[in-house]
């Protein structure tokens, strides 16, 4: 059955065609060439082969334009591109403008035959689906956006499957690993590109004023309500509307997204009837939201409806290969040429990273600054610790482990909030700086620990 199946690979690199040759014809592909994007064009339109082996860097044209000509010209066959030179853009423009995958060099060979497979199997369904591009766009960068990393090529691969969709989107992962910038991505390679991006973080507003802040409210809809105010989900018309940490919404205002996202209206506070809304909604959340919904603390509907997509984002330490390329980002944001030394580097690479991308920023902006003649040392790089100390600089801990996690972690907290309420003189706002907290979460805490 192989025999029947042909395959164009495009690639200027000879001695990498001739070992791509090599290895599909050894199972029983019938194989075409070229060297260059136009000669691998004319033969891919000609001779309708069933699968292109595509590379993105050729000496006339690049691979994703290449990409894009053969569906504008109703090319069927199946494209893998190819590239030893992987970024989050063109991955995500690679996936977006219909190509099967997207392969990092150097290429494995049993993943390449495993790819191509299913590939074929594929090609019929593809053929009623894959889409009809416009002209290229210059390629759009996503700031922060850092990763060759297998993890992160799967992000990058969902961002442009969904981008261009309708389809609501709920991004996961741990504080620091870069989910409002999957937000920047999936609005940047959409449709509503030119319209709106709006972005409200429901943790760092407090409850009573977050209800006002998403919907809006008319003139004396409340003390003080002295003008109209119009919400979030209207500034976003038309675009997108990122609602961060949306697992830290209040339960009420948990039911007023459901029949925002069902309904596509809102209604300000004070107002007298529905307001159409035409938006994509992208969240995302620090929070295990599985655990929530059956512990009561976020409705089950409104997961659902938020969870149309997924996309989770892998914590640092489970990319390591990731982090040189990250700490060369940071460096050249440097008004000085820095470079890092090699045992240097070897201690970072040590490091699990619980605060992920954020913190390695935090460590390499400090030693930056540290960085003795514009070399950066092993002793430039120190890692926050959380003190055990808050309040007139030290707290000896002492907790009696043997009685239970829960337990302990919770005295913990106490003593913390207590600390930092004396070293505050009981000014909350205050409490929760020197925690590094949000006012919101102190006033949660405190209820929680029965604190008034």
């Amino acid at each position: 059955m192989k025999k029947s199946h042909r395959i164009l690979i495009v690639e200027d690199e000879r001695t990498a065609l001739r070992a791509l040759k090599l290895i599909l014809e050894d199972e029983g592909y019938s194989v075409l060439e070229a060297a260059t994007g136009e000669a691998g064009l004319r033969i891919a339109l000609n001779e309708e082969p069933d699968l292109v082996l595509l590379d993105i860097r050729l000496p006339d044209v690049d691979g994703i334009t290449i990409l894009q000509r053969l569906r504008a010209g109703h090319s069927g066959a199946a494209v893998i591109i190819m590239t030893a030179e992987t970024s989050s853009a063109n991955a995500i423009r690679a996936t977006q403008f219909g190509a099967f995958d997207y392969l990092s060099k150097p290429i494995h060979d049993e993943h390449l035959l495993l790819l191509i497979q299913r590939a074929l199997e594929y090609r019929q369904l593809e053929r009623e689906v894959r889409a009809l591009r416009g002209p290229a766009t210059p390629e759009a960068a996503i700031p922060g956006m850092v990763g060759h990393s297998p993890a992160m090529q799967e992000v990058y691969k969902v961002i442009g499957r969904v981008a261009d969709s309708a389809a609501t989107v709920l991004v996961t992962g741990e504080s620091g690993t870069g989910k409002e910038l999957v937000a920047n991505a999936i609005h940047e390679f959409s449709a509503r590109r030119n319209m709106p991006l709006i972005k409200v973080n429901c943790a760092a507003i407090p409850e009573h004023l977050l209800e006002t802040e998403l919907f809006g409210h008319e003139k004396g809809a409340f003390t003080n309500a002295v003008s109209r105010r119009i919400g979030r989900f209207e500034q976003a018309q038309g675009g997108t509307l990122f609602l961060d940490e949306v697992g830290d919404l209040p339960l009420g205002l948990q039911a007023k997204l459901l029949r925002a996202i069902q309904e596509r209206t809102v209604e300000r506070l004070g107002g007298t009837g529905p307001i159409a809304v035409d938006f994509r909604l992208v969240a995302a959340t620090a929070r295990d939201l599985n655990a929530a919904v059956p512990e009561g603390r976020f409705r089950e509907d409104l997961f659902y409806r938020l969870n149309v997509v997924g996309i989770s984002l892998p914590p640092l330490r489970n990319r390591r290969e990731d982090i040189p390329l990250l700490i060369q980002r940071f460096l050249s944001r440097s008004e000085k040429p820095v470079s890092i030394r090699q045992d240097a580097l070897e201690r970072i690479m040590q490091h699990d990273w619980p605060g992920n991308v954020r913190e390695l920023e935090n460590v390499i902006t400090r030693a930056v600054v540290l960085a003795p003649g514009g070399l950066i040392t092993p002793e430039a790089i120190a890692y926050p610790v959380i003190p055990a100390a808050v309040a007139h600089g030290r707290w000896e801990a002492g907790v009696p482990f043997r009685d239970g996690y829960w337990q302990v972690l919770r005295r913990v907290e106490a003593e913390l909030v207590r600390s930092a309420l004396r070293e505050a003189d009981g000014n909350k706002t205050e409490a929760a700086r020197i925690l590094g907290i949000q006012r919101r979460l102190l006033y949660q805490k405190m209820t929680e620990l029965g604190m008034g």
